[in-house]
Formats: C-alpha cells, structure tokens, sequence
C-alpha cells in the first residue's frame, strides 16, 4: 500500500473497481497496483520541491523554517 497524491482533488471520496478511497489534503492510501493504473504520483517518487533560489529543499532546511513561525 502506498501514498498518491491526487492529480487535482483536495477532499472526498474516490470510487473505483478495487473499492473507495478517502482523499484528504490531495493525499489518499491506495495499493500500489490501483494509484499506478489511474495515474497518480507517487510521494515516494515525488520530487524534493525546489526553492525560489532554485536549490532543492531539505527536511531539516524546512523544519527549521517551521519551527520559526
């Protein structure tokens, strides 16, 4: 089972031939076989978002800008 990211909804519920899924926050827990098929991005394969300085962002680089707020 892994994490997908949904290519445009947010929140709900998708229903396919292998059952429902709960979105929330783009995000829903789908057997690799089923996200693979539709299409969706894997989080595990999603790229490191890139900062405006065009460097990659690292978790610690994040959480620490986190712990800022």
């Amino acid at each position: 089972m892994g994490r997908f990211r949904h290519p445009h909804l947010v929140r709900g519920i998708v229903h396919t031939s292998e059952g429902a899924f709960q979105i929330e926050r783009g995000i829903a827990d789908l057997p690799d076989e089923v996200g693979a098929a539709l299409g969706w991005i894997r989080l595990d394969d999603d790229p490191a978002p890139v900062l405006p300085s065009g460097q990659p962002a690292s978790k610690s680089a994040a959480a620490g800008h986190a712990g800022a707020l």
